[in-house]
């Protein structure tokens, strides 16, 4: 299941190894795409409030869609200097936040939303299945052993 620890680990440990390759895939720029991964699921913000009887779901609710997390992305670039590279980067954490989404079976992603409803899925793991997060603490580990290791 793609949860929170799987969208973060899962852009933490690709920026850590490109970065082993291309300087510019620093881990700053691993906070930003992790900040990125994490966009699409700000919209679940709306359960907390219904406790105090305010119901913002239809409201939010755009934001888990890809063109809802891009205008997130834009705006938060907009407070940085270099905007097109924070951009870039949260824009690489929204792809690994749909990528990962599209594994599952149950429901689907509005890609093309708001111009078409069409939902997509892959359906290879189920909600309930956490073999994907210990797969990507698994790797995390690995890789935070080897970028430690080779920056003695």
């Amino acid at each position: 299941m793609p949860d929170w620890i799987t969208h973060i680990l899962v852009p933490w440990t690709l920026i850590t190894i490109l970065g082993f390759k291309f300087k510019q895939f620093n881990q700053q720029n691993a906070a930003i795409t992790i900040l990125g991964a994490l966009i699409p699921d700000i919209y679940k913000i709306y359960i907390p409030l219904e406790i105090f009887g305010i119901h913002l779901e239809n409201f939010l609710n755009p934001i888990h869609f890809p063109v809802g997390s891009l205008l997130i992305a834009a705006f938060l670039s907009l407070f940085f200097i270099e905007r097109r590279l924070i951009f870039s980067f949260l824009t690489l954490g929204i792809i690994t936040h749909y990528a990962l989404d599209l594994l599952l079976f149950n429901g689907g992603i509005c890609l093309f939303y708001p111009f078409s409803p069409l939902e997509f899925q892959v359906g290879i793991i189920s909600v309930t299945d956490y073999n994907i997060t210990i797969a990507s603490i698994i790797a995390a580990f690995m890789v935070y052993f080897i970028y430690k290791r080779a920056n003695k």
